[in-house]
């Protein structure tokens, strides 16, 4: 590889790689969205990916990754390899998967779930969308103390969907008290309805973190129950 080639690849891997604050800061974001299926939350923006800059705090040298991406862009699977050390995989056999392109449902329905001893291996998903947005009118009133107080967050969960294209998900189950809309653009029906059929056997399944261009993140579980209202083709 020569000097030019090396300087290169460091710009790659600067950009995905958060700062020690940042990623402390990130992985709460990720714990607050995946116990509670369909309220958003932030990470912080760097020069890469968003999606990329979540995996790296995930990762590590016991986590084989794969990174999906489109032509051009295979500097990011090196680039997360060198930011965090963890083994590079095919999608199948990865524990953890970045979709920085849309995935197939035939990628979708190809990785592991692990079982119903062995939950733990299933792959965790981490999906670049377009966009995502929340409703959580049905559920401020459960998750809301009373009092003249209470009111939406502020944060980028508070209000409707916004209008435009995407696949609407109402969600149910552990963590969500009733139900939840979300809208995220930029993946299929397809797709969506892939990652039902794979955690149709839960505990085995698949755990997956959307991450919008913006930072906006949303984390559905394998234990959470999607149907899927309308959405793109």
């Amino acid at each position: 590889m020569t000097i030019t080639a090396v300087q290169g690849i460091g710009v790659h891997v600067r950009a995905v790689t958060p700062t020690a604050a940042r990623a402390q800061a990130d992985f709460r974001a990720l714990l607050n969205v995946l116990s509670r299926p369909g309220v958003l939350d932030a990470v912080g923006r760097t020069e890469g990916p968003p999606a990329l800059a979540v995996a790296a705090g995930l990762a590590d040298v016991e986590v084989p990754t794969a990174v999906l991406t489109a032509p051009g862009e295979e500097h990011w699977v090196r680039a997360l390899h060198l930011a965090t050390s963890a083994p590079i995989a095919r999608p199948e056999l990865a524990r953890m998967v970045v979709a920085l392109r849309p995935p197939t449902a035939a990628e979708i329905l190809a990785l592991t779930r692990g079982d119903a001893l062995h939950p733990e291996h299933g792959t965790r998903l981490v999906a670049a969308v377009a966009d995502l947005s929340a409703d959580l009118s049905a559920d401020l009133s459960a998750e809301l103390p009373a009092g003249p107080s209470a009111g939406p967050s502020a944060g980028p969960s508070a209000g409707p969907p916004r209008e435009g294209h995407g696949t609407v998900l109402r969600l149910s189950g552990p963590g969500v008290p009733g139900t939840r809309r979300l809208r995220v653009a930029g993946l299929s029906t397809e797709v969506f309805a892939a990652l039902i059929s794979s955690n149709a056997d839960f505990p085995a399944g698949v755990d997956t973190f959307l991450v919008a261009a913006d930072g906006t993140v949303a984390g559905l579980p394998r234990s959470t129950r999607i149907e899927i209202e309308n959405g793109e083709h």
